[in-house]
C-alpha cells in the first residue's frame, strides 16, 4: 500500500505507541500484580483480625464464633483458637473434620497439634495473636495462602501469544484508521495548496470543521482569493504599463518623425531664400531683378510664418495644461462669419458655396478653437476642389435635439481610401511632392483632429457620389 509520507509516519508512530502501551501494561500486570495483590490481601487480613479482636471483648466465646466463620469464608483463610496449653479448642476446619469423624469412625484428629491447610505453601500469610472474650482468653491463629495470584501470573505467561495477536491486530488496525482519519483532510489541504502554488485557483478547499484544520482551509481560501485578485490587478497593471510603453514609443516615434518633417519643411524654403539672396547679391542673371525676388522671399517668409503658427497651435493643443474657454456659441452666426471670410478664395477658383444653415443653433464650447477647425475644413474643401465645382455647407439639428451636425461636401474630387486613413496625421499630404503651390503644410487636418478631440466632438471623412464629405457631430451642452 502506497501511502503519503505523513500518513506513514503517523501510522507507524501510533502503532508503536499502542504496542508499547500494551507491552507496558502486560509487564506491569506480570511483575507488579502479585506484589500488589499480596500487599492488598495482607492489609485486608490484618484489618479483619483487628476488627475480630476489637469486637470479641464485648462477646462471649460462643457469640463470637459467627465472626470467626465469616472472616474465614470471606478471606479464604484458616482460623483457629488455642488455649494456654496450645490445644485447639475451635476452628471451622475442626468442625468440618469432627463432622466427618462422626460419619467415618476411622478418621483420627490430633487436637494437640495445630491444623494445617493441605494446600498451604511458603507464600502465605501466618499470624498468631492473643484474643480476649468476656468469658475466656485464647490465642488466635490465622493462616492464608497467596497461591491464586501466582497461578494467575502463570496463566498470563501461557496466554501471552494470544494476547500479542489481539494487541497487534487491534493496535495496527486502530493506528491505520486513526492515521487515515487524521491525515485525510491534511492531504486534501496539501493538494489544494499545491494547486495554489501552481497558480491554479479554480477550486476552493472545503474542510467543514470548526477546528484548526477548518481555520487553515479558510485562511488558504482567503489567501487564494487575495492572490487571484492581486494577480488580476498585476495583469491589468502590466497591460496598462505595456500600453503606456507602446504609446510612449509611438509618441517618441511620432515626435522624431515630426521634427524630421519640420526640419525638412523649414530647410527647403530657407535654401530657396538663400539661393535668391545669393543671386541678388552677385547680380547673377535674372536675380538682378531684385524687386521680383524680394517679393518671392517675402512670400516664402509668410509661408514659413504660417507654418510656425500652425506648429505653435498644435503644440499648444497637445499640452495638458491647456485650458479651454467655454462659452455659448451661436453656430449659425459662426458659420456665416467663416463663409464670408473664405469667399475670396472661392471666387478665385470660381467655386460656389451653397449654405443650408438653420437659425438659432447654439452650443456651449470654445468659440476660438471651433472657429479655427471649421475654417480649416471649409478652406481645405475650397483649395482641393477643381475650378467651377461646388462646396455644400449644411448645419442641422437632429429630431431628438441631442446634437448638431455640420456637413461639408466638396464636389468633383475623390480621395483614395488608403489616404483617408492617414489624412489626419501630422504633415501627411496626398500630393507627395510637398510643393506649396499644390497644397499646404499637412498640419491643417491634424490641428482639426486635435481641436475636436479636446472639445469631445466626433468627426469623419468619406467619399460620396457627389465628392468628399466631412461630417462633424457636436453634442449639445448648453449651460
Amino acid at each position: 500500500m502506497k501511502m503519503k509520507r505523513i500518513t506513514y509516519k503517523l501510522f507507524l508512530s501510533t502503532s508503536l505507541i499502542l504496542l508499547a502501551f500494551a507491552v507496558l501494561i502486560y509487564l506491569t500486570l506480570y511483575f507488579f500484580l502479585p506484589s500488589f495483590y499480596e500487599q492488598y490481601k495482607t492489609e485486608q487480613l490484618q484489618t479483619g483480625i483487628e476488627e475480630i479482636i476489637d469486637k470479641s471483648k464485648d462477646l462471649t466465646f460462643q457469640n463470637a464464633i459467627p465472626l470467626l466463620e465469616e472472616y474465614s469464608q470471606k478471606n479464604n483463610a484458616m482460623i483457629y483458637l488455642q488455649n494456654k496449653e496450645g490445644a485447639i479448642i475451635y476452628s471451622p476446619l475442626l468442625s468440618f473434620f469432627q463432622g466427618r469423624t462422626q460419619a467415618s469412625p476411622n478418621v483420627q484428629f490430633d487436637k494437640t497439634e495445630p491444623l494445617r491447610n493441605p494446600n498451604s505453601l511458603s507464600n502465605s500469610y501466618d499470624v498468631t495473636m492473643p484474643i480476649q472474650f468476656q468469658d475466656v482468653n485464647l490465642t488466635l491463629v490465622v493462616s492464608a495462602t497467596f497461591q491464586p495470584i501466582n497461578e494467575a501470573s502463570q496463566v498470563l505467561v501461557r496466554f501471552l501469544p494470544y494476547i500479542s495477536i489481539i494487541v497487534v491486530v487491534i493496535g495496527v488496525g486502530s493506528a491505520y484508521l486513526y492515521s487515515r482519519f487524521i491525515t485525510k483532510p491534511l492531504l486534501y489541504i496539501n493538494e489544494g495548496a499545491q494547486k495554489m502554488a501552481n497558480l491554479d485557483f479554480s477550486e476552493k478547499i472545503e474542510v467543514r470543521s470548526i477546528d484548526e484544520l477548518g481555520e487553515l482551509s479558510n485562511s488558504l481560501n482567503n489567501m487564494s482569493i487575495n492572490l487571484q485578485q492581486t494577480m488580476l490587478d498585476l495583469q491589468k497593471a502590466n497591460q496598462q504599463l505595456k500600453s503606456d510603453i507602446e504609446k510612449e514609443r509611438e509618441t517618441e516615434k511620432t515626435r522624431r518623425e515630426f521634427f524630421a518633417i519640420v526640419a525638412h519643411e523649414l530647410k527647403t524654403p530657407l535654401t530657396v531664400m538663400k539661393g535668391y539672396l545669393e543671386g541678388m547679391i552677385y547680380n547673377i542673371g535674372p536675380y538682378q531683378n531684385r524687386d521680383q525676388y524680394l517679393k518671392k522671399n517675402h512670400q516664402i517668409i509668410e509661408s514659413m510664418e504660417q507654418l510656425v503658427r500652425e506648429i505653435l497651435s498644435m503644440s499648444k493643443l497637445e499640452q495638458h495644461t491647456f485650458k479651454l474657454q467655454f462659452e455659448v456659441v451661436n453656430l449659425s452666426e459662426l458659420m456665416d462669419t467663416i463663409t464670408k471670410n473664405l469667399e475670396f478664395f472661392a471666387s478665385q477658383k470660381d467655386i460656389q458655396m451653397i449654405k443650408q444653415i438653420g437659425s438659432h443653433l447654439s452650443v456651449y464650447t470654445d468659440r476660438v478653437l471651433l472657429e479655427k477647425a471649421c475654417k480649416n475644413i471649409i478652406h481645405n474643401a475650397i483649395m482641393y476642389s477643381p475650378h467651377g465645382e461646388k462646396v455644400y455647407i449644411e448645419l442641422t439639428q437632429d429630431s431628438k435635439q441631442h446634437h448638431i451636425q455640420i456637413k461639408v461636401i466638396n464636389t468633383g474630387v475623390k480621395i483614395k481610401e488608403e489616404d483617408i486613413q492617414h489624412i489626419f496625421e501630422p504633415f501627411y499630404r496626398i500630393e507627395k511632392s510637398r510643393n506649396r503651390n499644390t497644397g499646404g503644410s499637412g498640419l491643417g487636418l491634424y490641428i482639426v483632429k486635435q481641436i475636436f478631440e479636446a472639445l469631445s466632438i466626433t468627426y469623419s471623412m468619406k467619399n460620396t457620389e457627389q465628392g468628399v464629405q466631412f461630417l462633424v457631430t457636436i453634442p449639445l451642452s448648453i449651460k
